[in-house]
């Protein structure tokens, strides 16, 4: 056991080495140049977060998409992708996080019955606890909760401003292109949040945290 634990934290060592996973993905795909990390942060700026079950070719796709101001190609996208792997993205999450299992199962019942209000509200909690409520209340400090042999290093992009963590008032105030803010929608100041693409959105960050937190464990 501890041989293999000396193995995997080698291996790590030597990722870490040749610029971290993103790059050599990046690399592997030829991705023009966008590193993981930058694709996290592009589409964080619309409200999605990269899943580790869409293909990285994918992902390029719709970045370039966004770069190129085509947005609605770009979404549709994403939206195809949540909506095509459902079934799938839902028995994982499950199977990961089985003491989830009755929460994940009302979160999709509700999405599928079009009560995007609750699918919403239920994802972005689940996600949020997946990573130990870290998102949101204490996202700042990330960093220093994280295990660096056990995270990507991109995870780190969730404790950077988004228009999903900031305040509530700083929605108005600033330029975000995603209007679904988990503040607003927590504290019932939002009315008008339930609707497919955020249900989505919300989705994609469950998916996103399951995916990649603690991805080395």
């Amino acid at each position: 056991m501890r041989e293999i634990i000396t193995n995997r934290r080698n291996k790590i060592q030597e990722l870490n080495e040749k610029g971290g996973i993103g790059s050599i993905i990046s690399n592997f795909f030829s991705f023009k140049n966008h590193s993981i990390e930058e694709n996290t942060k592009t589409l964080l700026n619309y409200g999605w977060y990269i899943s580790g079950q869409m293909e990285m070719k994918e992902t390029s796709k719709v970045i370039d998409l966004i770069k190129n101001e085509n947005i609605v190609e770009a979404e549709n996208i994403m939206i195809k992708f949540f909506k095509e792997n459902l079934s799938d993205i839902e028995k994982r999450l499950i199977k990961k996080h089985s003491e989830r299992e009755n929460l994940f199962k009302e979160s999709f019942r509700a999405h599928r019955n079009k009560m995007f209000y609750s699918s919403t509200i239920l994802f972005l909690s689940q996600a949020d606890g997946i990573i130990d409520g870290k998102i949101f209340h204490n996202r700042k400090n990330l960093d220093k909760h994280l295990d660096k042999d056990k995270n990507p290093s991109f995870v780190n992009i969730l404790k950077e401003d988004s228009s999903l963590n900031v305040p509530s008032y700083k929605i108005n105030k600033e330029k975000y292109f995603s209007k679904l803010n988990r503040h607003s929608v927590m504290h019932g100041k939002s009315t008008d949040y339930g609707t497919e693409i955020n249900s989505l959105k919300a989705l994609s960050l469950c998916c996103f945290v399951s995916d990649w937190y603690n991805r080395y464990e």
